[in-house]
Order: structure tokens, then C-alpha cells, then sequence
């Protein structure tokens, strides 16, 4: 149905796409790809504990972030690590995947 022929030369479809690679070599640090669960926790916990104060009437006590109530060492991973720049190695290309 879609000609992938450019020219007369094959190409990979990898080739064209431009965004299909992280830009920075960076990523969390310990075991876990993602802290979506542990933020997901944390905002549910600051909400909540927004809503009780409001319902109070004691406003001077509102939280302002969420770290005041979760500490950040307790979401997923410890904090992004900057790998460097090495586009020969496979380990580098490995995590430069999305």
C-alpha cells in the first residue's frame, strides 16, 4: 500500500524518524524506570491532606509542596544520573532508546 522506496534505494524506517532517540543520556538511578507511582501517591497525599485543613478552617497550615508531606527519597528511583556521551558503545545505544 505505502512505497518505502526512495529513489530506487530501500531505506530502513528507522531512518526517518527523528525523535525516536532520547536527546540527554540521562535516567533515574536506581532499579526503576519510572517514579510515576510514588508521584501518583505523593499528589494523592497532598491533595487529601489540602481538602482536611481547608474543611478545618485552618488555612495558616496548608501545605505549600508536596515534599512536606512525602519524602522524595521514597518514590521510585533516587534522583536522574547524566551517562555521558558514547554513540559507539551498545549499552549507550540501548538506553538511548525511548
Amino acid at each position: 500500500m505505502f512505497n518505502r522506496v526512495a529513489c530506487g534505494a530501500t531505506r530502513n524506517i528507522r531512518d526517518n524518524m527523528s525523535k525516536s532517540r532520547k536527546k540527554t543520556p540521562a535516567g533515574t538511578w536506581c532499579c526503576c524506570k519510572s517514579q510515576k507511582k510514588g508521584k501518583q501517591v505523593s499528589h494523592r497525599r497532598f491533595r487529601r491532606c489540602e481538602k482536611m485543613v481547608l474543611l478545618s478552617g485552618k488555612e495558616i497550615l496548608l501545605p505549600l509542596r508536596q515534599f512536606e508531606l512525602t519524602n522524595q527519597y521514597d518514590l521510585g528511583g533516587d534522583g536522574k544520573r547524566y551517562y555521558g556521551y558514547r554513540p559507539n558503545e551498545e549499552w549507550f545505544v540501548r538506553v538511548m532508546r525511548k
